[in-house]
C-alpha cells in the first residue's frame, strides 16, 4: 500500500482528501492540486519454446521472494512498454526476443506497489539462453501445463489466455506428429483460420500418399462385404479406385486441372464393357470417400473442434470432387 501523502510537493502545505469524481483523492487547500493515483505500467513477456515450455523467472527480491512469475518489471519513463517487456526479457532472464502480440491487460492492487496496469506480450525467441540477471535468482523453461505456483494473478491469467488461444493450433501438429512420427517436424502452425485449413489439407494429402494401401485395403474388404457382385473384378476397380485418390491428392495440392477427369470417362466405359453396373459402381465410389474417414477416425486424428470444424468443410470439397468422378463415370457409360 502506498504511504499517506501529507504535505503538497509543490507549495509545501497540507493535504487534505476531498470526495472528488467519486472517489477520495489526496487535495492540496493552498494550490489547488488534485493528486491522481493512476496504476505503474508493468511489462511481462510470456516466451515459449517449440517443446512448449515456458520461460520463467525466480524473484530475487520481495515482494514474493523466491517464487517464479514470467519475465517482468516496470516500464521507464518515456519507454513504450513493449520495449520495456523486451529490456526487461534481457535483464531479467538474458533472453532476446521479438514481440508477437499483446496477450493481456489486467489491473490489480498489489499490497508492495499499489495500484498496476499489468501488460502481457507473447515474445519469439530469437537469441540468448536462458540465464539470471537483474532481479532474479534463476531462469528456466517449465512444460506450459505443468507450472509451478506463479507469483502474480496475472501471470496465471495471461498464460491461461495465452494457451487457450493455441490449444486447436497444438491439437493439428500433434495430430500430425501422430500420423507422421518419423516425417518432417512441425514446430508451428498459424493460428489464421484459412492457414489452419490449408495445413489440415495437407495432412489430409499426407494420410492419402502414405496410407493408399491400407485405405485401399479397407475400401476393398467392404467392397466385397456389401457389393459382392463386384468381387470378380476387384483388380479393375482397384484401378481405379488408386486413380480415384491419386486425382483427390492431386487437386487438393492444387496441382489438378479439369482434364484430370476426363480420364474417369474411359473408366467407365471399360467398367460398362466388363457389363458392370453404374449403381454398383456408384456405391463403390461412395465407400471409397468413407474409406477415407473411416481411416482418420479409427487412427483418433481429430480431436479437437476447430479440427472437426475445418475436416467438415474439408469433405464438403472431397464430395464435390467425388462428384465429379463420378459424373465423368456415368458420362462413359451413357456413350454408345
Amino acid at each position: 500500500m502506498r504511504k499517506q501523502r501529507i504535505y503538497c510537493p509543490y507549495c509545501g502545505n497540507p493535504v487534505i482528501q476531498r470526495h472528488m469524481e467519486r472517489k477520495i483523492r489526496d487535495f492540496c487547500m493552498e494550490c489547488s492540486h488534485v493528486f491522481y493515483e493512476n496504476p505503474l505500467p508493468v511489462a511481462s513477456c510470456i516466451v515459449v519454446n517449440e517443446d512448449r515450455q515456458l520461460l520463467l523467472v525466480q524473484r530475487g527480491k520481495d515482494p514474493y521472494k523466491g517464487m517464479w512469475c514470467l519475465p517482468i518489471g516496470f516500464a521507464e519513463a518515456d519507454e513504450e512498454v513493449k520495449d520495456a517487456a523486451l529490456r526487461e526479457l534481457k535483464e531479467e532472464a538474458g533472453i532476446e526476443g521479438e514481440v508477437v502480440r499483446l496477450v493481456d491487460v489486467d489491473t490489480v492492487d498489489n499490497y508492495y506497489y499499489g495500484s498496476l496496469a499489468i501488460v502481457t506480450y507473447e515474445v519469439r525467441h530469437t537469441g540468448g539462453s536462458p540465464a539470471p540477471g537483474d532481479d532474479a535468482i534463476a531462469a528456466r523453461f517449465f512444460p506450459i501445463d505443468s507450472l509451478p505456483p506463479l507469483a502474480w494473478s496475472s501471470n496465471d491469467k495471461a498464460v491461461k489466455i495465452y494457451t487457450d488461444f493455441y490449444r486447436d493450433t497444438w491439437a493439428m501438429i500433434d495430430s500430425y506428429r501422430k500420423l507422421f512420427p518419423e516425417g518432417q517436424a512441425v514446430e508451428e502452425v498459424s493460428t489464421d483460420l484459412e492457414e489452419q485449413k490449408t495445413f489440415l489439407s495437407n495432412i489430409l494429402v499426407k494420410i492419402i500418399e502414405v496410407s493408399a494401401d491400407e485405405i485401399m485395403g479397407e475400401w476393398s474388404r467392404e467392397v466385397k462385404s456389401r457389393i459382392p457382385v463386384l468381387s470378380p473384378h476387384m483388380d479393375t476397380l482397384s484401378g481405379v479406385n488408386r486413380q480415384v485418390l491419386q486425382s483427390i491428392r492431386s487437386s487438393l495440392q492444387g496441382k489438378g486441372n479439369a482434364g484430370d477427369f476426363l480420364k474417369f470417362r474411359d473408366a467407365g466405359r471399360e467398367l460398362k464393357h466388363l457389363n458392370i453396373g453404374f449403381p454398383e459402381v456408384f456405391n463403390a465410389m461412395a465407400l471409397s470417400r468413407k474409406s477415407i474417414w473411416v481411416y482418420l477416425i479409427r487412427k483418433k486424428i481429430l480431436s479437437s473442434p476447430l479440427e472437426i470444424y475445418i475436416t467438415l468443410e474439408l469433405n464438403n470439397r472431397i464430395i464435390f470432387l467425388y462428384d465429379k468422378i463420378i459424373y465423368q463415370i456415368s458420362s462413359g457409360y451413357a456413350e454408345r
